[in-house]
């Protein structure tokens, strides 16, 4: 079986194309990190669920990475919770104890990539049902 030099030359040209044109393999991805906020009113001495996004979905090694949630209650207290991300995203369900803004930090640290960073910010308000024990 014979192939005409042209064929071979455009063949050629194509893979050469295709190399030019692909991503670095050691090229690292910029991730951002999202928060969402709890949806509408949340009252203290509850439980609520935050989300986070992470865009675009982490693969490979980064795939394996959490996210990180620094949650800093009204009065100061902070509480670090880590999130398995599954397709980038991940919920996390916490309990509110009292009245006031709460700051959430998000940050995903692939081994792969720069840290990415989020803050998120949200109020809770007065319990309506009297407070908890």
């Amino acid at each position: 079986m014979s192939f005409p030099r042209t064929s071979v030359t455009v063949a050629a040209l194509a893979g050469a194309a295709c190399l030019a044109f692909a991503p670095s393999a050691a090229a690292a991805t910029t991730y951002q990190v999202t928060v969402v906020p709890p949806i509408g009113t949340v009252f203290s001495s509850t439980i609520t669920t935050l989300a986070v996004v992470v865009s675009p979905a982490p693969g490979g090694a980064d795939a394996t990475t959490p996210a990180v949630l620094d949650i800093t209650e009204p009065d100061g207290d902070t509480t670090t919770l880590t999130v398995p991300l599954t397709l980038g995203g991940a919920t996390q369900a916490i309990r509110v104890h009292e009245a006031g803004r709460y700051t959430v930090v998000a940050t995903f640290a692939p081994p792969t990539s720069e840290p990415a960073t989020s803050t998120m910010l949200f109020d809770v308000t007065p319990s309506p049902f009297g407070s908890a024990s």
